[in-house]
């Protein structure tokens, strides 16, 4: 045997090499280090693509259904006879951008089949979404499967759910996307060396802009900044607490410059007479009962995550222990964070939860109505759901050896789980009901024959009647047509698929509707909308 000891570069010879090749030459350290990048850019893509797809996975089963959701009805038609009042309306409540988008999306869509493209924006911008944070949280510091797992979270949170089906909110997937890109801007901008500190102001001031520009959209949507800042807030590692209060200070000053510059622009548009405010533009007047309505009927909807509330009955059996395990969890991170960082580690992070979690609701805190609707508290939950998961991750480090996985693999069983629950809820609690609607009436709609003008009554249904397992707001599981104009709308639209040829279709019938049952002579067609289960056939008057 050759006494010299044998490189461990070296590899032995294949099956069918001659024992006497040479060597192959080492390769340069450059060549590794490329390949090592060019696999790590190769990975990230792959998992930005599949963050992409997974809401197509989740929700497409249900956006490309064929039903409407309430107003969804009326914005067809006043985008095509009435154009400019969806902008106007929109507009008046401080959202003209908002009005805007829908307004054009709403006139490209024409008819019912079309909703189903505007859910697919939806779609596309909450993939965009998940890939976009996934992207910038890792700039922040986190490892790969956590910060995967949540960036995909936070597609699947019930706020989430609304957005994706329903036609009319797919502009505020546009919005969450605006203030993800204004924390990255003012990112870019506080990052900047200081012999280019007009870069860093220009960076932050495109920051504002776009923070603006999302709160002209949906003002609440914007503040999904805040929870860009918790992901990052959670990994830092300053040694002085004052150095994290100066940076979280330059980041809530952009978002405070954000909402400024949009309520100057919404307020001047008032001034000017471009636009007539509406009643319900005002602000809180008693902060302190405010304060303990949103502690009480706000908070606990975030802490529940992906756990639904109930109208009209007690919440689900989930749903107080899943606000439990979220507090404790929470506090159980803190305690981590305290075993690695030290009391100025804890301190640190009950910081970031209150602030962030105010900055997060500030704007529902502000304005004068009071509804804990999921769509208003997209922010709120997304903060809460960066502590949830940060603290998970906090105490799989508890454990170097084994806790990491255990962590990242319970969070991936969450997120899972979540994904099945918005997935059956986006069938159960929207497509599936409202399409039985959509068919009941559209039995009437296929009664009306031109030259009879028939007298249709519609009698409108209660919420009480909902075919849907569970109700909430944010028209989970919820009936449209409890109102006279929703049922006026929604036959309208369907007489308008029959007949497109015709400018204006209530010509072609007599329209009614109410709760009650009208006298047998008083309707030539009779749509009964209450019970959806089982189905009742469509009444003709003899």
């Amino acid at each position: 045997m050759d006494p010299r000891p044998q490189s461990r570069h070296l590899r032995a010879p294949a099956d069918d090499e001659p024992c006497h090749a040479a060597p192959q030459a080492r390769r340069p350290p450059e060549v590794h280090l490329l390949t090592r990048i060019t696999t790590r850019t190769s990975g990230l893509a792959g998992t930005a693509t599949l963050l992409f797809l997974l809401p197509w996975l989740v929700y497409g089963g249900a956006i490309f259904q064929r039903y409407g959701l309430r107003d969804d009805y009326a914005l067809l038609r006043e985008a095509r006879e009435e154009p400019g009042k969806i902008l106007r309306v929109c507009a008046a409540m401080g959202r003209p951008l908002y009005g805007w988008l829908l307004e054009g999306s709403a006139r490209a869509a024409g008819d019912l089949d079309g909703l189903g493209g505007m859910r697919a924006l939806s779609i596309a911008g909450l993939g965009l979404l998940g890939a976009a944070v996934f992207l910038l949280i890792l700039k922040e510091g986190w490892r790969t499967a956590p910060a995967a797992l949540l960036a995909a979270y936070l597609t699947l949170l019930p706020s989430a759910q609304v957005v994706a089906s329903w036609s009319i909110c797919w502009p505020q997937a546009v919005a969450l996307l605006l203030g993800t890109g204004a924390f990255a801007l003012a990112r870019r901008g506080f990052s900047s060396p200081t012999e280019a500190e007009w870069r860093g102001w220009a960076w932050s001031l495109g920051g504002v802009a776009a923070m603006g520009a999302a709160t002209l959209i949906y003002q609440v949507s914007g503040l999904f900044y805040a929870v860009l800042l918790a992901a990052a807030l959670v990994v830092r590692r300053d040694t002085d607490l004052r150095a994290t209060a100066r940076w979280m200070a330059r980041h809530l000053l952009v978002m405070g410059c954000g909402l400024g510059v949009a309520f100057a622009v919404t307020k001047l548009s008032f001034a000017l007479g471009l636009f007539t405010p509406s009643p319900r533009v005002m602000f809180e007047k008693h902060f302190v009962d405010k304060a303990l309505w949103a502690l009480t009927q706000v908070l606990p909807n975030a802490l529940a995550l992906s756990v639904l509330n109930k109208t009209a009955a007690p919440p689900p059996a989930a749903y107080w222990p899943m606000v439990g395990l979220t507090l404790t969890l929470v506090s159980l991170g803190l305690f981590a964070e305290g075993r690695r960082a030290g009391p100025d580690g804890v301190v640190r992070w009950l910081l970031g939860l209150g602030v962030l979690s105010a900055a997060a609701y500030s704007v529902g805190f502000l304005a004068g109505e009071r509804w804990p609707t999921y769509r208003t508290l997209y922010a709120l939950t997304g903060v809460w759901s960066v502590f949830f998961a940060a603290s998970l991750v906090a105490l799989g480090h508890c454990w170097p050896m084994h806790g990491p996985r255990a962590a990242t693999a319970l969070l991936g069983a969450f997120v899972a789980v979540s994904a099945l629950l918005a997935h059956r809820q986006s069938l159960e609690l929207f497509a599936l009901p409202q399409g039985r609607e959509l068919a009941r009436m559209e039995q009437g709609a296929l009664q009306v024959v031109p030259g009879w003008r028939p007298r249709v009554f519609v009698l409108t249904a209660r919420q009480s009647d909902a075919s849907a397992p569970l109700r909430y707001l944010d028209e989970f599981g919820s009936v449209s047509v409890d109102a006279e104009w929703v049922a006026k709308e929604m036959l309208g639209a369907l007489v308008h698929e029959r007949f497109p040829q015709e400018r204006d279709v209530s010509r072609l019938y007599r329209f009614a509707a109410a709760p009650v049952l009208p006298e047998p002579r008083a309707y030539d067609i009779l749509v009964d909308m209450r019970r959806q289960e089982p189905p009742r056939p469509i009444q003709l008057a003899r």
